[in-house]
């Protein structure tokens, strides 16, 4: 038992080590937060993704899920049916510039209802990969009975999705990068 622990323990410690070195197109997550209810839900990841040509980026993940149809098993297994509208905010390509960039949100967020921003963003695929490159228009909002929160709107295939990021939502993120570089000090 000693013998597997060890040796799990040594290849997450290789895997931790060479975390700059991972393959292109393929996205490395460092910090996620959700909310919603079960049928509609927004998801927020920030990640790291290496492109082909070896560029290296921060990005900051708007999804948004809508469950159109669940079904409820007898023994408490359920399945679900649904669609994931995604579009990935450019950060920056070190660690200091993506927490800059969630700085830069929660000073926006603090903004009178109605202070607008774009930012450029890469889409989605849809197969955790990142495609063509376009702009993500932000507007501050206030929800009754819910607050400020930033309004993210963006082109998801043929049509337009929002999705609603939260002030606590946004320290969350900054939380877990910060909370990710101390575990990984190389970090560019």
């Amino acid at each position: 038992m000693k013998k597997v622990f060890l040796t799990l323990t040594l290849a997450l410690a290789t895997l931790c080590a060479s975390a700059q070195d991972f393959p292109a197109g393929i996205r490395m997550e460092i910090a996620g937060v959700s909310e919603g209810g079960e049928f509609d839900e927004n998801e927020f990841q920030v990640f790291t993704y290496k492109d082909a040509d070896g560029s290296y980026g921060y990005y900051l993940s708007l999804g948004h899920t809508t469950n159109i149809l669940s079904i409820f098993g007898a023994d408490g297994d359920s399945f679900s049916f649904g669609h994931m509208d995604e579009t990935c905010l450019v950060m920056g390509g070190t660690a200091d510039e993506a927490l800059a960039f969630l700085d830069g949100l929660l000073d926006l967020i603090d903004k009178e209802p109605g202070s607008a921003a774009e930012f450029p963003c890469r889409l989605s695929t849809g197969a955790e990969r990142l495609a063509d490159a376009g702009t993500a228009t932000c507007m501050v909002v206030k929800r009754f009975l819910q607050g400020k929160r930033l309004c993210f709107l963006f082109r998801s295939g043929e049509r337009t999705a929002e999705t609603d990021l939260t002030k606590g939502n946004i320290k969350a993120l900054r939380s877990g990068i910060t909370f990710y570089r101390k575990l990984h000090p190389d970090l560019i």
